[in-house]
């Protein structure tokens, strides 16, 4: 949820027009019965054309998203100078919590030292903290901070409100159908991590013996 009063950059750099809640609002007894319809239909693999159409359909949608919230983005950033590999690394701390430098360097295709420099540029922001490593005192681990977190946040929200506001050009059954096709993608993506992070578990333990 928004924290009132918040003093983040976000915040700062404006909200958007308020959302007219009555044309976006989707009743549950209406998702559902929208997701027993489509459990009924047969079930089918996705065939050529149906991805070269998702590749294309989701380009056009993230390209008119990002446009229409970039310039928030821009006034944002003015003053602070993020690179992308630093929002990255507020995205991935986030989500795994604490690493040590050299999982986030490994996750973020890039060079320990290299990683350690946009780190120390967050730590003295006081988006993230840095601390020595109990196991190897040599190794520094790091952890995001309350205020990465709410930019973070605010920048998933200000994303959100954009994809909910196009919404409202939909049918009510048409909103339906993308609110069960988020929540499916977004089980589909939770599934996808546990086995990507089981499987990773298992080749770091066998290099490991």
């Amino acid at each position: 949820m928004r924290k009132e009063g918040g003093d983040n950059a976000f915040e700062k750099a404006g909200s958007l027009p308020p959302l007219t809640f009555l044309h976006i609002r989707l009743t549950i007894s209406h998702i559902i019965s929208c997701v027993h319809a489509h459990n009924s239909r047969e079930v089918r693999a996705i065939t050529p054309h149906d991805h070269e159409l998702l590749v294309q359909s989701m380009s056009e949608f993230r390209y008119i998203v990002f446009g229409r919230f970039a310039s928030s983005i821009l006034r944002t950033f003015k003053d602070s100078d993020y690179s992308l590999a630093q929002v990255a690394s507020l995205f991935i701390l986030d989500e795994q919590g604490e690493l040590a430098i050299k999982q986030v360097a490994g996750l973020l295709d890039r060079s320990v030292s290299a990683t350690s420099r946009l780190l120390d540029q967050l730590a003295s922001r006081s988006m993230i903290t840095r601390r020595e490593d109990e196991q190897d005192h040599r190794a520094k681990r790091v952890a995001i901070t309350e205020q990465g977190r709410e930019l973070i946040e605010a920048l998933q929200l200000l994303r959100a409100d954009v994809q909910i506001e196009m919404m409202e050009y939909l049918a009510p059954h048409e909103q339906a159908e993308v609110v069960r096709g988020m929540v499916l993608l977004a089980n589909a993506g939770k599934k996808w991590r546990a086995q990507h992070e089981s499987s990773t578990t298992r080749t770091e333990v066998s290099s490991a013996t």
